[in-house]
């Protein structure tokens, strides 16, 4: 089997000739688009992953000052005609012509209330979150809706998918009806788009720092996905707990992303990868990787290359 038929044989909820393996990490947004591509482009020559996740370092900032709540009312986000969506789509084009898309490859996108986040802060978009739902919720769907736009054209562009970053779910953040509202609502928008327009997506539940990266997994089972990765380590949920979670779809995931992925030695590397698959009900619709972003000082592609080495022996 090549790359993509093994991840394609997983997406399926079927068995590869091999375990295939996917892991990434944040890389300079001071690159050009050149520079961004030659950079992912490095890592999945160096690593031999299965799976090519494109970053999404470019942020796109709103262009609209909100400091109280009725300035909500004005936000929009930029279509396509975006220059930071023009940057990622260019990094996306340069790679698969690069790669000759050897590999399924996926376009990361951060949900809606995530997006304002990066412009306003969390201070504020939570202080309003309590104060002005209504109007939060107003422009969350606005901006959901110009992301529809950057899922279809990234899928039109060749990436098989979007890999979306789901957050928010953290214990004790939201209610489940806030978070159902503010969050869910934008995010099945976008998530619904994408698969529309073919593409097979990979749902990342991701916890946020200031809540010790917990999240709720439970809060995610009515999305659409093709494939699912949360953080065991952090919310205590096991693989073969989370695949009965999820009803059984494939997933990924398993590692500690701040583990020994990050600093352990190729023995160490070699023991974790051998506790994660023991801990796998089955390897099918299975494929190994982090709990989350590789995070820290450090970062090697000699050990990611170690760990995808051991699972694919």
């Amino acid at each position: 089997m090549n790359k993509i038929e093994r991840v394609k044989t997983v997406l399926r909820g079927g068995r590869p000739d091999r375990i295939p393996a996917g892991f990434w990490y944040h890389y300079d947004s001071s690159l050009d688009t050149r520079e961004m591509a030659e950079a992912h482009l490095k890592t999945f020559r160096e690593t031999k992953v299965d799976v090519y996740k494109i970053m999404q370092d470019y942020v796109q900032m709103i262009d609209v000052n909100v400091t109280t709540p009725s300035d909500w009312k004005n936000v929009r986000f930029p279509g396509r005609a975006s220059s930071e969506y023009q940057k990622l789509l260019d990094v996306l084009k340069r790679i698969l012509d690069a790669t000759g898309h050897d590999a399924m490859t996926f376009q990361t996108m951060f949900g809606p209330l995530k997006t304002a986040v990066q412009t306003y802060g969390y201070d504020l978009v939570m202080a309003h979150a309590k104060e002005a739902p209504d109007l939060l919720e107003d422009a969350v769907m606005r901006i959901a809706q110009a992301q529809t736009e950057w899922a279809e054209g990234f899928i039109e562009a060749g990436a098989d998918g979007i890999f979306y970053s789901g957050q928010f779910s953290e214990p004790g953040r939201f209610t489940r009806e806030e978070f159902e509202r503010l969050v869910m609502k934008g995010d099945l928008v976008v998530l619904e788009a994408a698969e529309k327009s073919g593409g097979q997506n990979i749902l990342h539940i991701c916890g946020e720092p200031d809540y010790d990266y917990r999240s709720t997994p439970q809060w995610y089972v009515s999305y659409p996905f093709a494939i699912v990765n949360w953080s065991v380590k952090d919310t205590g949920l096991s693989l073969a707990d989370g695949r009965d979670l999820f009803g059984g779809k494939p997933i990924l995931g398993g590692m500690n992303n701040r583990g020994s992925i990050l600093d352990g030695t190729v023995e160490e590397i070699r023991r974790e990868v051998s506790d994660v698959l023991a801990s796998v009900d089955t390897t099918e619709g299975y494929m190994l990787g982090a709990d989350c972003t590789i995070q820290g000082e450090g970062i090697s592609n000699d050990r990611i290359r170690a760990a995808v080495e051991v699972v694919h022996d």
